[in-house]
C-alpha cells in the first residue's frame, strides 16, 4: 500500500487530485503507476482492505479525486468495495476495471450508480488517459462549484446580517430624526407662540399712551387676518400681515405726547411732517429682528396712497406692497370705528370715499365682509347665556369674556369677546399672581 505522504511534495502537488489505483495484481499496479504517474500523483492498493484504509486516510482532506478498481479480486470484489468507496469518499469518481465474463456485474454497478464509468481488460492507454483527464476535470470543477457556492452563501449570509444592520441603523436613525423633528416643531411653537405673546403685549403697550385708541391693533390685526384667509394667502404671508398689524404703530414711540394727542386735521405743516416718519421709524425697529424683517416693510409702506400721493416712497397701485394695501384699508376703518367711535356702516362709507384715492377699491369688499363678521362678533349684550363673575379657578374653556380684562398696571389682558381656552385661563391666572385686574371675569356661560 503506498499512503499520500508516499507521494513526491511541491507546492503544485499540494493542489492536485490523486488517482487511487486499485487490483490485486502488482504488474497491474505498475502499469498504471507508468501510464499515470508523469501527470498526476498515484496511489496503489493490491486490496479493497488496503484501498479502504487509504480512503480513511484521505478523509477530510478529499485528495483523491478518482478511483480505478478491479473487478475480480480475492476477499473484496471491486463491485463491494466500490460500495464502501462510495460512503467514505462520494466526491471521488468511481471507474471499474473489468474482464469481458464481469461485464454483466459491471453493467449492474454503473445502473445503480456506484460506477461512473468502466474500460475492458487490457485497456487502451489512450482511452485510459482520456477518462482519467476528463474524471478528475470534472470533480475539479464540482468542488471549485462548491467552494464558489460556500463563498457566495456565506457572502449572501454576511449581506444578510449588514442589511439587517442597516435596516437596524435606518429604524433608530428615522426614530431619532422623528424625535428631534417632533421636539424641533414643539421648540418652533413654543418661539411662535412666544413671538406672538410678545407682540400682543408690546401692542398693548403702545395703546396705553393712546387711551383714544384701545384695541386697535388688536382690532386691525383680527381685520386683515380674515382678509388674508379670504384672499387665501400663504400663512407665511397671512402671519406677516397679522404681525405688521400689531405692530404698525411702534414707529409712533419717537413721537411726542403731544404731538400723539392730536387728530391728524389739528396738525400744523412741521408736525405732520414728523408724523409722516412713523412707519419707517417702525421700519427700522423691526428690521435687526429676522422674523419680523418682512413686517417691517408693510409697516414701511402703511402711509402709500393708490393714486401714488403718499409717503415715503411715492409708489402707486399694485406696486404697492399687497400687505400694506389691506393693512391702510384695515387701520384706518378701525381707527374710525373704534377710535372715532363712528357706526359700523358710517366708517365702511368714510372708507369708501377713498378708494382709487388713498385705497385700493379691489381689496373693498373683503374689508366690509370682514368688518361685519368681526364686529358682529363683539356685539354680546344680546347673547343668550348666563353672566357670571368668575376668578381664574372658576373659568373653564368656552366661556366668552363680556367686558375687556385689564391687569392692574393697565395692560390689556384679554378683550371683549374672547373665547377663553386652557391656555388663557393659564396666563390669567399667571396675571392674577403678579399684576392682578380689579375684581374678577365678567364672562358669558352658555350651560
Amino acid at each position: 500500500m503506498e499512503t499520500l505522504t508516499d507521494q513526491p511534495e511541491s507546492p503544485a502537488a499540494a493542489e492536485e487530485l490523486a488517482v487511487l489505483c486499485v487490483d490485486d495484481e502488482p504488474g497491474i499496479l505498475k502499469a498504471l503507476r507508468r501510464l499515470l504517474q508523469d501527470d498526476y500523483p498515484v496511489l496503489l492498493a493490491n486490496s479493497g482492505a488496503e484501498a479502504i484504509e487509504l480512503l480513511r486516510q484521505d478523509a477530510g482532506v478529499g485528495r483523491i479525486g478518482l478511483i480505478l478498481s478491479d473487478q475480480r479480486m480475492p476477499e473484496m470484489t471491486g463491485v463491494e468495495f466500490l460500495q464502501q468507496a462510495r460512503v467514505l469518499a462520494p466526491q471521488a469518481l468511481r471507474v471499474m476495471l473489468t474482464g469481458y465474463a464481469d461485464l454483466a456485474a459491471t453493467v449492474a454497478a454503473v445502473n445503480q450508480g456506484q460506477v461512473w464509468r468502466y474500460l475492458n481488460k487490457p485497456w487502451d492507454d489512450e482511452a485510459l488517459l482520456l477518462l482519467v483527464r476528463d474524471g478528475l476535470r470534472q470533480v475539479s470543477l464540482q468542488r471549485d462549484n462548491q467552494r464558489l457556492q460556500a463563498l457566495v452563501q456565506a457572502q449572501n449570509a454576511e449581506l444578510k446580517d449588514w442589511n439587517q444592520r442597516l435596516k437596524q441603523r435606518v429604524l433608530e436613525q428615522t426614530a431619532l430624526i422623528r424625535q428631534k423633528n417632533v421636539a424641533l416643531s414643539q421648540s418652533n411653537r413654543e418661539l411662535r407662540d412666544g413671538l406672538d405673546s410678545m407682540m400682543r403685549s408690546l401692542a398693548c403697550l403702545l395703546e396705553m399712551r393712546d387711551q383714544r385708541h384701545q384695541h386697535h391693533s388688536l382690532n386691525t390685526a383680527a381685520l386683515v387676518t380674515l382678509m388674508a384667509e379670504a384672499l387665501e394667502l400663504k400663512p407665511a404671508e397671512g402671519e406677516t400681515l397679522r404681525a405688521a398689524a400689531l405692530l404698525h404703530g411702534i414707529g409712533k414711540l419717537g413721537i411726542s405726547d403731544e404731538l400723539l394727542s392730536k387728530d391728524e386735521e389739528r396738525l400744523n405743516e412741521s408736525q405732520w411732517r414728523e408724523y409722516l416718519q412713523y412707519p419707517v421709524r417702525g421700519q427700522i425697529a423691526l428690521e435687526p429682528i429676522a422674523p419680523l424683517r418682512a413686517a417691517g416693510q408693510l409697516i414701511r409702506h402703511l402711509l402709500e396712497r393708490y393714486d401714488g400721493t403718499g409717503t415715503p416712497d411715492g409708489l402707486a397701485g399694485e406696486a404697492i406692497p399687497l400687505g400694506s394695501r389691506i393693512l391702510a384699508l384695515a387701520e384706518y376703518f378701525d381707527r374710525q370705528h373704534s377710535g372715532a367711535g363712528l357706526a359700523l356702516d358710517a366708517s365702511l362709507a368714510l372708507v369708501g370715499a377713498e378708494l382709487g384715492r388713498r385705497f385700493d377699491p379691489v381689496l373693498f369688499p373683503l374689508l366690509v365682509e370682514a368688518a361685519r363678521e368681526l364686529y358682529r362678533s363683539f356685539e354680546l349684550d344680546g347673547a343668550a347665556g348666563c353672566r357670571r363673575e368668575l376668578y381664574p379657578p372658576s373659568l373653564w374653556p368656552g366661556m366668552v369674556v363680556l367686558q375687556d380684562v385689564y391687569s392692574g398696571t393697565g395692560l390689556l389682558l384679554l378683550r371683549r369677546g374672547t373665547v377663553l381656552t386652557g391656555d388663557s385661563i393659564q396666563a390669567l391666572k399667571r396675571y392674577y399672581d403678579s399684576d392682578p385686574p380689579e375684581g374678577p371675569v365678567l364672562v358669558l356661560c352658555h350651560s
